[in-house]
């Protein structure tokens, strides 16, 4: 069964992209490899808030 990642929320590509910025090896990169490096970033942001409510969610049930 393949895993649905979590939707990116409006918030989460600016924010990658402020920490792109922040990554000067990024500059090296075509600009289609930098978005593709973005979307990595604000999917992992994703990620993050989908874990931070499952943990959430479970210490609320017990």
């Amino acid at each position: 069964m393949p895993v649905k990642p979590p939707p990116m929320m409006e918030r989460d590509l600016p924010r990658a992209r402020e920490i792109a910025r922040s990554w000067n090896l990024l500059d090296q990169l075509s600009p289609s490899d930098a978005e593709s490096v973005i979307r990595a970033i604000a999917q992992g942001i994703a990620e993050g808030r989908s874990y931070g409510l499952e943990i959430g969610q479970a210490s609320l049930k017990t």
